[in-house]
């Protein structure tokens, strides 16, 4: 194993054979390594004390062409200091454009031919847990010291009914481009990291003059703030303690959207609304109706993005000196921020589980599994592989994984920020984790949103209220009814696994 650490390639791995796992509908995936500029350098790789190492066997990992994520050195990486697994890749895409693995599960499922592994899933975890998809690892986590670094909000996501089913194993986060050029222009400082709505709302009326606007559309932002104005709740007011929606929060942040709606210029969009003769406010300003014409000319002082995109959108926006920026937070909970986290885990049919697990703890949550994958953004290991994201978000916390992400080149003080704040920001990616969420906020909510936000600031709260009653009353079922089904499964996952 000592011979391992420092270049990791040459250390145990090779080529292994996936034609028993393909079939004929699997993708083809070319290698993003770059076989002329050397092998990964891992610090103290194959040294972690946590780790079996002696583990042998087949695993089976999915993986998921249609998500953007940097995979193949840290499975190269994981090869290296397993020398006795035998890692093969089960690659799958989408017929329909959803970001989930729900279609692939039940076809393999139907096949008898489940993985082990599924890498970097980000679809909906309450359905494929009525399926009896799902491993429970308590048995596997117990005890283990790196867990304990896994911040308790992310283990709180994945328990359901006493169990833990899945790992978090990074997190993205909304955001906000800031225009350097207009803020310089308008004579404004930059904000500060923590900054809070009321210091959003004079940047944006600041930059509302005949020529400038504040935003391009403000229509996510009762969304991405809601927890701005109560921390307690997240999209659309859902309070994942209470399990309950308590719209507070959001008819507030409702109310703030519509009031600066109401300022003439702060929104961009809003100015397609007013017309005289055959030109919109819009044309008359910005010269085109072209969508995002204000932006695209540089002509807004924000535009929402996501750290997941920033790397395509920096390709595509060359030139521009824009920042990218945290979105605002309460004052009473600053580093609050909405924050999406994507997870793995291992299937019920998993014939080798203790290998399984240590592919599971080694992708998600291992200190040395993620000292591995930030290595691919070091300045030592550039160009060895065609990395797609500029760096990537860890969702454990311990002290060398957060140092070694500190001083990564490309990590930024806002970058900094995110990641000293994961414990304390709030998902906004809820329909991973809340049972039938997507079925709930379409039939009870996202209609009745357009319409408050359509209409006057006094009709915000009653129109909303209505829909949080209907709401919550869905709710209530879909959790009761999601809890019932789950301990039926349980309870055959324990027979068939009794003894073992």
């Amino acid at each position: 194993m000592a011979m391992c650490a420092g270049m990791l390639a040459g250390c145990g791995g090779g080529e292994t054979d996936n034609s028993d796992v393909k079939i004929a509908d699997t993708p083809e995936v070319e290698s993003t390594k770059q076989e002329d500029q050397g092998d990964l350098v891992v610090e103290s790789a194959g040294t972690d004390p946590n780790a079996d190492y002696t583990v042998s066997g087949t695993v089976t990992i999915a993986v998921d062409t249609a998500r953007a994520t940097d995979y193949e050195a840290l499975f190269d990486s994981l090869q290296a200091v397993y020398p006795n697994l035998n890692i093969q890749f089960d690659y799958f895409s989408h017929s329909e454009g959803n970001d989930n693995a729900a279609e692939y599960l039940s076809s393999r499922a139907a096949a008898g031919k489940l993985p082990d592994i599924v890498w970097d899933e980000a679809g909906n975890l309450p359905l494929y847990l009525t399926q009896g998809w799902v491993y429970p690892l308590d048995e596997f986590v117990a005890g283990d010291p790196d867990f304990a670094y896994i911040p308790e909000n992310l283990i709180s996501d994945y328990t359901y009914g006493g169990k833990l089913y899945a790992l978090p194993h990074q997190a993205t986060f909304e955001a906000t481009y800031i225009n350097l050029d207009l803020l310089e222009q308008l004579n404004l400082d930059m904000p500060a990291l923590d900054w809070t709505v009321e210091d959003f709302e004079s940047y944006l009326t600041a930059a509302a003059t005949s020529e400038y606007s504040g935003i391009e559309k403000l229509f996510m932002i009762p969304t991405l703030l809601t927890n701005a104005f109560d921390p307690s709740t997240t999209l659309y007011g859902y309070n994942p303690t209470t399990r309950q929606f308590d719209m507070g929060g959001f008819i507030q942040a409702v109310r703030y959207m519509v009031r600066l709606r109401a300022i003439p210029g702060l929104e961009a969009w809003a100015l397609r609304r007013n017309s005289s003769g055959e030109e919109s406010d819009y044309v008359k300003k910005f010269g085109t109706s072209e969508d995002n014409a204000a932006f695209d000319k540089g002509l807004t002082l924000f535009h929402g993005v996501g750290t997941w995109e920033y790397a395509a959108a920096k390709s595509r926006w060359t030139g521009r000196n824009w920042a990218i920026w945290t979105m605002p937070q309460s004052a009473d909970r600053p580093g609050s921020v909405p924050m999406h986290v994507d997870h793995c885990f291992m299937t019920s049919s998993c014939e080798n589980p203790q290998a399984a697990f240590q592919v599971l703890r080694y992708i998600t949550y291992s200190t040395e599994g993620n000292l591995a994958r930030l290595s691919m953004y070091d300045a030592e290991n550039a160009g060895k592989y065609a990395t797609i994201n500029y760096l990537y978000y860890p969702t454990t916390l311990h002290p060398d994984v957060v140092e070694k992400f500190n001083a990564l080149p490309e990590a930024t003080e806002f970058d900094k920020f995110l990641v000293a704040n994961i414990a304390n920001s709030m998902r906004y990616d809820m329909f991973k984790i809340v049972p039938s969420w997507t079925e709930v906020t379409g039939n009870y909510i996202t209609e009745t949103v357009n319409q408050a936000t359509d209409g006057t600031e006094s009709m915000v709260e009653p129109t909303l209220l209505e829909a949080q009653g209907k709401a919550n009353t869905a709710m209530d079922k879909a959790w009761a009814d999601f809890e019932a089904k789950l301990a039926e499964v349980q309870q055959e996952f324990d027979s068939a696994h009794s003894g073992q």
